[in-house]
């Protein structure tokens, strides 16, 4: 188990109320690779084609997590993320 899915392991059983940017950077990288940007300095704008058309994921399959004090991130945005990999995996399954 590499790093990106023990911080999710961790996530889905203790549900903290932050973490650090680094595991949540790490995570974004290993499963939306090349698929998310940092905008204004605080904020990071997330998009998968899979999760286009989804709620809460909008039209754009997008959705942001938000940095607090430019060194953590909450953890009501943690369940957007856990949320987008759980859907992108489901339809992993279901490809040919």
């Amino acid at each position: 188990m590499g790093k990106p899915e023990k911080f999710l392991k961790k996530w889905r059983e203790n549900k903290p109320k932050e973490v650090r940017f680094q595991e949540v950077k790490t995570v974004l990288d290993a499963y939306f690779p090349n698929m998310w940007e940092q905008k204004s300095g605080s904020h990071i704008v997330v998009r998968h084609e899979a999760l286009i058309g989804i709620p809460p994921f909008g039209l754009k399959g997008e959705f942001t997590v938000a940095k607090k004090g430019g060194q953590h991130v909450k953890g009501f945005y943690l369940k957007s993320i856990l949320k987008a990999i759980e859907i992108i995996e489901e339809k992993r399954m279901f490809e040919p």
